[in-house]
């Protein structure tokens, strides 16, 4: 979602919903934006169903939070302030934030622990392998992609896959390249990423 295109209905609708809920949505979208992300239907419903509150306006919610943590990653805080309340957010609302003034923490709590895993990794292979069953090439198997990934402790993972899933993975890791280098990533961002 993106954030520029809220209408002032929906930015009063955001602005005004009880603070007691808004925690439960906030830890939704955080939960949402882990490497393996919690299923959310379920307690959507369920807080629908508790609230009376339509599901369409709860989904909403949830998409504009994580599109302000998102926004939130990618700048500092004052940045962060200004963007919003040049959207159209009240002041007030943004300095309320939970995540505002909190950056090192919600880094460090729900984003570092995954790069963890990247600053161990020593070196990544690739090869492709093609195997023919006899000379005709009418009875060759399709090539698989092997990927070696050697971390810094010596351990070796091997990972084997078809073209097509080796060109869905380098097609995303070219979108997440893409994407980093758009974002102004902030200062605590940049040292994990190193």
């Amino acid at each position: 979602m993106n954030l520029q295109e809220i209408s002032k209905a929906t930015i009063s609708f955001v602005t005004e919903f009880p603070n007691e809920l808004t925690g439960k949505i906030v830890k939704m979208a955080l939960a949402s934006m882990q490497p393996t992300p919690q299923p959310l239907l379920k307690p959507l419903e369920k807080l629908s169903l508790e609230k009376n509150i339509p599901k369409e306006q709860l989904y909403d919610l949830l998409s504009i939070y994580i599109a302000i943590i998102k926004q939130f990653i990618r700048t500092s805080d004052k940045d962060f302030i200004s963007n919003l309340v040049e959207i159209g957010f009240p002041n007030e609302f943004v300095e309320g934030l939970p995540f505002v003034n909190n950056r090192k923490e919600l880094v460090d709590t729900f984003f570092a622990p995954h790069y963890a895993f990247f600053q161990n990794v020593s070196s990544i292979k690739w090869r492709i392998d093609i195997s023919l069953f006899n000379s005709s090439l009418l009875n060759k198997t399709p090539p698989n992609i092997i990927l070696s990934i050697k971390l810094k402790n010596g351990k070796l993972h091997t990972i084997e896959l078809n073209p097509k899933a080796f060109h869905m993975m380098r097609f995303n890791i070219a979108l997440i390249l893409k994407e980093m280098k758009s974002f102004k990533l902030n200062d605590s961002i940049n040292k994990m990423i190193k």
